[in-house]
C-alpha cells in the first residue's frame, strides 16, 4: 500500500517558490543597492577632485598675483572663472544629491524585499510546521497499527 500523501504538498511548493522568488527579489535590490552606493561614491569624487582642482588654480592665479604678473584683464576672467566654477560645484552637489536619493529608494526597496522574503518564510515554515506534524501523527499511527498488530499475533488463543 502507498503511504498516503501530505494534503498540503501543493501548497508547501507554492510557499517554497514564494520564498525563492522573494529571495530573487532581495538578490536584485541588493545589486541595485550595490549599484546606487557606487554612484554616489563616483559623484562626491568627482566633485571633491573639482573642489581640489578649482582650489590649486586659485593659488596658482593667488601665487602670480602676488608677483605680480596678472594684469586688470586678468582679474576680470578670475571673476567669470569664479562664476563658472560655482555653476560646475552647483551641477555637481546636484549630482551628489540625486545620487542620494537613489542610494535612499534603493536601500527602501532592499528593506521592503527583506520584509517580503521574512514574511514568505514564515509562511513556509507555518506550512512546514503543519507537515511535520502531520508526519509524526502518522508515524504515530503506524506504531500504533504495529502495535496492535503485534498484541494480536502473540495473544493466546482460545
Amino acid at each position: 500500500m502507498r503511504p498516503p500523501r501530505y494534503p498540503l504538498e501543493p501548497l508547501a511548493k507554492l510557499r517554497e517558490d514564494q520564498v525563492d522568488t522573494a529571495v530573487g527579489g532581495l538578490a536584485a535590490a541588493l545589486a541595485r543597492r550595490g549599484a546606487a552606493e557606487r554612484e554616489r561614491r563616483a559623484a562626491e569624487q568627482r566633485q571633491d577632485a573639482h573642489e581640489e582642482a578649482a582650489a590649486q588654480v586659485r593659488e596658482a592665479e593667488h601665487d602670480a598675483l602676488a608677483r605680480g604678473e596678472l594684469h586688470a584683464a586678468d582679474l576680470a576672467r578670475a571673476g567669470a572663472w569664479e562664476a563658472r566654477v560655482a555653476s560646475e560645484r552647483e551641477a555637481l552637489a546636484a549630482n551628489v544629491g540625486r545620487a542620494l536619493g537613489g542610494e535612499a529608494q534603493a536601500r527602501a526597496a532592499e528593506r521592503t524585499s527583506q520584509e517580503e522574503v521574512a514574511a514568505r518564510q514564515a509562511a513556509a515554515e507555518v506550512v512546514a510546521a503543519d507537515r511535520a506534524r502531520w508526519d509524526e501523527a502518522l508515524r504515530k499511527k503506524a506504531e500504533t497499527k504495529e502495535d496492535e498488530a503485534a498484541e494480536e499475533a502473540f495473544r493466546p488463543r482460545r
